[in-house]
């Protein structure tokens, strides 16, 4: 049996400004550096053998955090980035919303509808996370693997494995940035989600201090 732990990297600077990364990169801030050793404490509880990671600046320093002194494998995915969103990266929510808003609101109200600008629609990018799931999954029959992206491509993921399929799925409340997510695989795209935004590894860390 392989579980499947999925995260996202520590906050940005971007983040706190409201403003869409895709594929462009701000740096961490404080909070997302601690955020990537609260995942630590993950690695160990969950017994993790295995990481891949988004090569994305943010995602890779948040898994290498994760990672810490432990003789665990970081394995990086192209597959894995954030959904590419054009010209749309860098922008502030108001700013897209202004120029935009219909096909703003298409984005998080009805995502079959969202028209790309320069960078992916939902099912390029859905096309593009089945590829990497279809590549762990033949890479790690069984074991603890955790994953490590972003906040679209992770319901991307978990979508997968879900009866509600992508566009229900995409209306579930987003999660805590380094929290864990969880599927235990029986099959390829065959499997039960057991946590979605757990933060226990959180506590654990704290009660370390």
């Amino acid at each position: 049996m392989l579980n499947l732990y999925i995260t996202r990297h520590g906050e940005t600077k971007w983040n706190t400004e409201g403003r869409l990364q895709g594929w462009l990169n701000s740096p961490l801030t404080e909070k997302g550096i601690r955020q990537g050793q609260q995942l630590h404490q993950a690695v160990k509880m969950y017994d993790i053998q295995k990481i891949y990671s988004s090569p994305s600046e943010r995602a890779l320093k948040t898994a290498i955090s994760a990672k810490g002194k432990m003789d665990v494998e970081i394995e990086l995915m192209d597959e894995l980035k954030e959904m590419n969103m054009g010209q749309w990266e860098g922008k502030t929510l108001d700013q897209i919303k202004e120029r935009e808003p219909e096909n703003f609101e298409n984005y998080w109200l009805r995502p079959h509808l969202f028209v790309k600008n320069t960078g992916e629609n939902f099912d390029e990018m859905l096309a593009r996370t089945r590829k990497a799931l279809d590549r762990i999954v033949k890479e790690n029959p069984a074991g603890n693997v955790l994953i490590v992206t972003h906040g679209v491509t992770l319901k991307a993921l978990m979508s997968h494995f879900s009866s509600e399929g992508f566009i229900k799925f995409w209306t579930k409340p987003v999660v805590e940035q380094a929290s864990i997510s969880m599927v235990r695989v029986e099959d390829l795209y065959k499997g039960e989600i057991l946590l979605y935004g757990d933060t226990r590894h959180f506590e654990e860390m704290e009660m370390r201090e």
